[in-house]
């Protein structure tokens, strides 16, 4: 009896090959387009090698030749976005978003009368392309992946990339008055201070650069305050570009989100809710801004440019203004403080935390009592330590600060110079008092507040609200002899409080560590005056007594690393505890220190 042969599966037909997917019209081969484009990078690096390089002539020739290479790459510039606009149609912006956003304040500028400001920003185009190329190059793309498995290094090289960028555009002679340029020095920090949301300047932000070099001052707050990982993220969601797992991952843990489609939602809503709030508080103080600082009434293209300038300044919390004694002159003005302390409070809440007051379902089912009690853990410890720093700050500032930065106001103006420096003092960087008149005792506290900082999620820096909170929750389960950290009725993490713990002690070894290299570096200046302007600097708060102008070279670099540790190390170290790989399966006896 012979047993029956298994019967043999029968293989799968072939899968057809895939069809390659057409390509846009905007990358079809380079024979076709050689001309634009070639054109486009010939007039392009002829006008930079023509402003850098003959930088101190003058004469008519001079403007003559710098006029007609602007005008080259205006002309080049317009007739390739012309012709991928007729290709693509409704897809442009699709494709070509980069160019239309670079586009837009060129367009402004030429219309302004200032074409070689538009063709400045039009060649920093021209080199964020060369670099998109370079990283779509194939013998490149080992290393984007190998950058895409860390996170964290792509964090920083992402914000270098920025500092880096500001510094070359600031340095061209078209964004300044004078016409020259800002020296390496100024521009690397001036490009820091905005890129890291800072707002330390070295030079008078109005009077020193020209709108070219506002424009890029605008930028480089409006992408270092969302962070470049956002909002490049934002945008590869938006146009559905693949992300790899370890830096979803990433982002996801900064913007403290667990789940994909939260996530994804919550990067949709970070646009939205940007382009909201900075348009409403840029209406909202655009009557106050009549007058630019040397007195001369400003045209309505000025105020707008002025109004939005401030408005992106204050919601990413930078701390630059236009004007030479910052919100000095607006001390009395209930709009301008009511609207700057709103555009500061809700960018250094956090985006999560916006997110979730914005959801009206929940405010109209449960009412405004109820809805509280089912807001997120996380939402609701933001909202109490927010506001009892605010308060605290607030009551200190006034009774400290009555006869000195106080001194000459009146009762309504020193009440609102008391609560605008209270919203601002811990990570906006706007003053509306003389800071170099800042007392002793006040001076203290505001090291303690400028070090905390704002939460996370947001535009704000320091080691975060959440960060103090969990610390002074576990600090009371101490003192009660609970086993676990509560928090309004939930039991935090033990990872949580390790996290909260690390961040904290390390951030306060960085600091110590760059106020004794700043210390060393300026030996003839106050303690006092060094003191605050490190933790200033760290805190990416931008708050000065008026010392860093006076700082040397080797000061003002220990300044500007401050300042990129300051907003890149939290995020880093957060994301490098929360990013840690598995729990180890085994453990040690226990053993007994005796502390304290």
């Amino acid at each position: 009896m012979t047993s029956a042969s298994p019967q043999a599966t029968p293989a799968p037909p072939p899968e057809p090959p895939a069809l390659p997917e057409p390509e846009p019209p905007h990358r079809r081969p380079r024979a076709r387009r050689d001309w634009l484009r070639g054109l486009s990078r010939v007039t392009t690096v002829a006008l930079v090698l023509f402003e850098f390089l003959v930088r101190g002539s003058t004469g008519p020739w001079r403007e003559m030749a710098a006029l007609a290479l602007a005008l080259g790459v205006l002309v080049s510039f317009g007739g390739e976005l012309a012709r991928d606009a007729w290709a693509l149609r409704l897809r442009l912006w699709r494709y070509r978003w980069p160019d239309l956003l670079f586009a837009v304040p060129a367009i402004l500028s030429l219309t302004a009368g200032n074409p070689r400001g538009a063709a400045a920003l039009l060649a920093l185009r021209l080199l964020v392309r060369e670099l998109i190329s370079a990283v779509a190059w194939r013998p490149a793309r080992p290393v984007l992946l190998a950058l895409q498995r860390r996170p964290l290094t792509l964090l920083c090289l992402s914000g270098l990339l920025l500092v880096s960028l500001g510094t070359v555009a600031l340095m061209f002679p078209a964004a300044t008055r004078n016409g020259e340029g800002a020296p390496f020095l100024v521009a690397l920090f001036t490009a820091t201070s905005a890129a890291c949301v800072t707002g330390l300047a070295v030079v008078d932000t109005g009077s020193y650069f020209s709108p070219f070099g506002h424009w890029i001052l605008l930028g480089l707050i409006q992408v270092g305050g969302l962070g470049t990982m956002t909002i490049t993220t934002t945008l590869a969601l938006a146009f559905r570009t693949q992300l790899s797992g370890r830096t979803r991952g990433a982002i996801q843990e900064m913007l403290e989100e667990e789940t994909v489609q939260g996530f994804q939602r919550l990067l949709y809503a970070i646009a939205l809710i940007t382009v909201t709030v900075e348009s409403v508080g840029a209406l909202m103080i655009y009557p106050s801004l009549q007058h630019a600082p040397d007195g001369r009434v400003l045209e309505a293209s000025e105020r707008a440019f002025s109004a939005a300038f401030h408005a992106v300044s204050a919601f990413c919390n930078a701390g630059f203004s236009l004007y030479p004694d910052s919100a000095m002159r607006f001390v009395g003005s209930p709009s301008v403080n009511l609207t700057l302390m709103a555009l500061i409070t809700l960018g250094g809440l956090g985006f999560p935390v916006m997110t979730s007051l914005l959801d009206w379902k929940l405010w109209r089912s449960r009412g405004l009592r109820g809805a509280w009690t089912f807001l997120p853990v996380h939402t609701r410890v933001v909202l109490i330590t927010s506001a009892g720093l605010v308060a605290f700050g607030a009551v200190a500032w006034l009774g400290l600060e009555w006869n000195h930065s106080l001194a000459g106001l009146s009762l309504g103006e020193r009440l609102w110079a008391s609560l605008f420096q209270s919203v601002s003092l811990r990570t906006a960087g706007f003053n509306s008092v003389d800071l170099s008149r800042l007392g002793t005792p006040m001076l203290l506290l505001s090291l303690l507040l400028m070090f905390i900082g704002g939460s996370p999620g947001g535009t704000a820096g320091g080691v975060k609200t959440t960060t103090v909170a969990v610390l002074a929750l576990t600090f009371r389960a101490l003192l009660r002899n609970r086993p676990d950290v509560e928090a309004l009725g939930r039991s935090v993490p033990v990872a949580t409080v390790y996290r909260a713990a690390a961040v904290a002690l390390i951030s306060f070894g960085l600091l110590f560590g760059l106020a004794f290299l700043l210390f060393a570096a300026e030996p003839h200046l106050p303690f006092r005056e060094l003191a605050f302007e490190v933790v200033s600097a760290f805190g990416t708060v931008g708050l000065s007594t008026g010392v860093t102008p006076q700082l040397s070279a080797a000061g003002k670099l220990v300044v500007c690393v401050a300042m990129f540790v300051g907003r890149i190390g939290p995020f880093t170290l957060a994301l490098a505890v929360g990013l840690s790989k598995a729990h180890a399966s085994y453990s040690f006896p226990s053993t007994k220190i005796v502390v304290g």
